[in-house]
């Protein structure tokens, strides 16, 4: 069983890169009837917000993700402080008083005129505690390599020179992010730590403070990054990728869960899987080398694939949680779940989002609607050819029937042949009835239409 951890900073919206760990680190944990601990990783006290803890907590609940244990790191200071007072007492970190503008003026003097990038190791060794502003660094000791077994990358290699004797404790009086995620995944007994490559630097820094504090080196998984399709890395800051967008875009949780697993994960060359699926199959051998690149047209596929498997019950679940979230109601018919599941079952298959099914549902579910510009210049093509007028009086009459009846056996090959008497293309009688029953040049075939308008149909007509 694994014991991982999402550990996202809630300064700023949950975004499909971070979603992505989550999803990883979420369906392993359910693979092996393990745990997920959800950490917020809130140390940057600058740049926490609350609201952004809330809103990653609601968006990994609508994915239904769910977890085990919450931690705040905000909550554990005291915890972090001690075990840096231990690494001071062991002689393995040291105070540092160096201002930013002493390297800057030490490198000058010997001749170094390039971006700070290392500490130079200037006050190690320094016990005492100074009165003034300072912070606490950890002593990396002489030059060795450090080497671990990545489950995606295989055996990495970094040698202490391409470190520095990184910050523990800050001037402000908080943690570092690699100190604290070390004393927190420690204490916390994970298994295995799923996150991306951009930590693999992190990493090697993090496991000399493992070997220093004696605390066993949990396995990891350096996931590939994920990309736009301009081959930029993917932000927060872009609103276009955050999960709280695709939800208000009318996407399926199972949907967004699926895309997003198949970003540096592979079964196969499937596309489509159910959440239970994907927990079958998840596992970390699995993982792709290769930087994965998000399409929000692929998205949009792989959401309208499930819009036409998901059972109906579930999809006016998410229907009505879309709904409430985009600040609209119901409109018309749509209040009938009877009528609700009708007619979901035959606009889902033209719709690739809740938010078209929305739009689409209107012209069916209210008793008036506005004709397109498209149905408009149609309309008056097909009011001026006669045969199409000829067969429209007759075939008006039949769909009143069948729609006051209930009774649609026999409708179809009745309209075919009436179009057939009149000389007509029996797409072209079809397109007038189409036209005139929702007002648009596109829909499910209109035998479907006219059930689903009931008697509302001979209104239309």
């Amino acid at each position: 069983m694994a014991r991982v951890r999402f550990a996202p900073s809630p300064t700023g919206q949950l975004h499909l890169g971070s979603a992505r760990t989550a999803v990883f680190n979420w369906l392993y944990a359910r693979h092996t009837g393990g745990q997920l601990i959800l950490r917020i990783e809130d140390t940057d006290l600058n740049r926490s917000e609350n609201q952004y803890t809330d809103s990653i907590l609601k968006d990994m609940a609508w994915m239904g993700m769910d977890h085990q244990e919450f931690y705040k790191q905000s909550d554990r200071f005291e915890i972090y402080r001690a075990h840096c007072d231990k690494l001071l007492e062991m002689g393995k970190a040291y105070y540092c008083t160096c201002t930013k503008d002493d390297l800057i003026e030490r490198n000058k003097k010997k001749g170094i005129t390039d971006e700070i990038t290392k500490y130079d190791g200037h006050c190690r060794g320094n016990k005492a505690k100074p009165e003034g502003q300072h912070v606490v660094r950890l002593d990396l000791g002489e030059d060795r390599d450090i080497i671990f077994k990545d489950v995606v990358r295989g055996r990495i290699r970094v040698n202490t020179k391409e470190l520095d004797d990184f910050v523990l404790w800050k001037g402000d009086n908080s943690p570092t992010y690699n100190f604290a995620v070390v004393i927190d995944d420690s204490l916390m007994k994970m298994s295995h730590i799923i996150r991306g490559e951009d930590h693999i630097t992190n990493t090697a820094k993090q496991i000399v403070l493992y070997e220093y504090l004696g605390f066993p080196v949990p396995e990891f998984a350096h996931l590939p990054l994920v990309f736009d399709k301009d081959h930029t890395r993917l932000s927060k800051r872009k609103g276009s990728t955050n999960i709280d967008y695709y939800r208000r875009k009318g996407v399926l949780p199972e949907a967004l869960l699926n895309y997003i697993a198949r970003l540096g994960w592979s079964h196969g060359d499937d596309e489509i899987f159910t959440v239970p699926q994907l927990i079958e199959y998840f596992t970390l051998d699995r993982l792709n080398k290769s930087n994965a690149v998000y399409d929000e047209d692929k998205m949009i596929w792989v959401n309208a694939r499930h819009m036409k498997s998901i059972d109906i019950p579930a999809l006016a679940k998410h229907f009505g949680e879309f709904m409430e979230e985009a600040g609209i109601s119901p409109v018309g018919r749509m209040t009938d779940p009877e009528w609700f599941a009708r007619a979901a079952e035959i606009l889902r298959e033209r719709n690739n989002s809740l938010a078209d099914l929305y739009e689409d549902m209107k012209a069916y579910a209210l008793d008036k609607y506005e004709m397109t510009p498209e149905a408009q210049a149609k309309l008056a093509e097909l009011d001026s050819e006669p045969g199409v007028k000829e067969a429209y009086p007759a075939a008006k009459t039949a769909a009143i029937e069948a729609s006051a009846s209930g009774n649609f056996d026999g409708l179809e090959d009745k309209l075919r042949s009436l179009a057939e008497q009149s000389g007509v293309k029996f797409g072209k009688l079809v397109q007038l009835l189409r036209i005139k029953l929702t007002g648009k040049t596109v829909s499910p075939d209109i035998i479907s239409v006219i059930r689903l308008l009931g008697k509302e149909a001979s209104a239309r007509l």
